[in-house]
């Protein structure tokens, strides 16, 4: 018996110890399972980063960038007018009558002479052939007093007085006629009605408005400039001619005229402009008036965008090989979002636009955005052979 119970325990000890012992080389193979694969993480890290020493390489910053291109830039005075028409005439009535006939309506265009309103012609005949009548009954009377004062007849005295009724009845027979002639009224020029003031049927009286015809071909701004900007204008002079009505779009003008003194009130002068309508501006729109004074062709431009903003000086990041380099340039024009650049970059060159926080001398960057492809299309070439630009040297 006890034999037997030495033989059982001497065999759960042997199986105990090998328990322990595969417990022991697991854990073991674990460690250098785990070993083996972090130096194979660090090895692969090190191949994708490079050997750098300490520390992970910074990332390229995304930005966006536009290249410097050549275009003319212009200098100008801006202020504001109201169109107006450069000819415009108010029809107004010349007799009194009912209005019979009304032949335009605002917006027609019309001939010189042509009839616009026709007013009831009874009363105005009426006196009309009354002044025939009294003008041929003076008539035959003078005739009959002068062959009798040729034969002396008559005293000067009598001759005379049949003279001037004859004159006078003469007189009186044209007034007639034109009263008649009046109750047709007639455009006085060409042009277009811009405003009709009468109504069939209505009663008008002398002196009354009832049509305002404009020439709208050619259209009027007049503007006032400070005095101190008098020797930068002259007669035929080119500027611009905006109107909100017609956004994206500019009409040519030139200076007509100039005034020939300062207004004491304002301290300026008046200067008036012609402009073309091209069937697009209408008399009383409000413009905006760019006078042009100084004009550069095909120079190097910018966007404002370029410029960064948290130097004192003028200074932009150029891209060269991946790498920002910040250039200081010379500026000259602004017109709208474009600045002219007179030194500093040339032609080509690739300027940040969007990213310009926390850019540095040297910090890598890539491009995003529409101007990523032309940046591609860039670095394909210089693959095919041509020769890469080297990096700039600050002037």
């Amino acid at each position: 018996m006890r034999r037997e119970r030495r033989s059982k325990q001497a065999a759960v000890a042997r199986v105990a110890a090998v328990g322990i012992a595969l417990v022991i080389l697991a854990a073991c193979g674990e460690d250098e399972e785990t070993a083996a694969n972090e130096g194979g993480r660090r090895g692969e890290w090190g191949a994708r980063n490079g050997s750098r020493g300490q520390g992970r390489p910074a990332a390229a910053i995304p930005v966006k960038a536009q290249p410097v291109v050549r275009q003319d830039m212009l200098a100008y005075l801006e202020t504001y007018a109201r169109l107006e028409a450069e000819r415009q005439v108010t029809t107004l009535a010349r007799t009194t009558g009912l209005v019979k006939r009304l032949l335009v309506e605002e917006g027609d265009a019309v001939k010189a002479g042509q009839v616009l309103v026709e007013l009831d012609q009874e009363e105005a005949s009426l006196r009309s052939r009354q002044a025939q009548a009294t003008y041929q009954e003076a008539k035959a009377n003078f005739e009959r007093f002068k062959n009798l004062h040729q034969s002396n007849m008559v005293s000067q005295t009598e001759f005379e007085a049949a003279r001037l009724r004859y004159e006078s009845t003469k007189v009186s027979l044209e007034e007639a006629d034109i009263g008649l002639a009046h109750t047709t009224i007639k455009a006085p020029m060409a042009g277009v009605i811009t405003r009709r003031t009468v109504e069939l049927g209505d009663l008008v009286r002398t002196n009354q408005e009832l049509f305002v015809v404009a020439d709208l071909d050619l259209l009027l701004a007049r503007i006032f400039i400070p005095e101190r900007r008098m020797y930068q204008v002259r007669p035929g002079q080119d500027a611009t001619i905006s109107v909100e009505a017609v956004p994206g779009q500019t009409f040519e003008a030139g200076i007509r005229r100039i005034g020939p003194e300062v207004i004491a009130e304002s301290g300026t002068f008046k200067v008036t402009l012609a402009v073309k309508a091209n069937g697009l501006l209408k008399p009383g729109m409000f413009a905006t008036v760019r006078l042009i004074t100084d004009r550069h062709l095909q120079t190097l431009v910018i966007p404002k965008t370029a410029l960064v903003l948290e130097t004192e000086g003028d200074d932009v990041f150029a891209i060269v090989d991946s790498l920002v380099q910040r250039l200081p340039v010379e500026l000259g024009l602004i017109e709208g979002n474009q600045v002219e650049v007179l030194s500093g970059v040339v032609e080509g060159d690739m300027l940040v636009t969007v990213g310009h926080d926390g850019l540095k001398e040297g910090a890598a960057v890539r491009i995003v955005g529409a101007k990523a492809e032309s940046s591609a299309a860039v670095d394909d070439s210089t693959e095919a052979g041509q020769r890469p630009r080297s990096r700039r040297k600050r002037p």
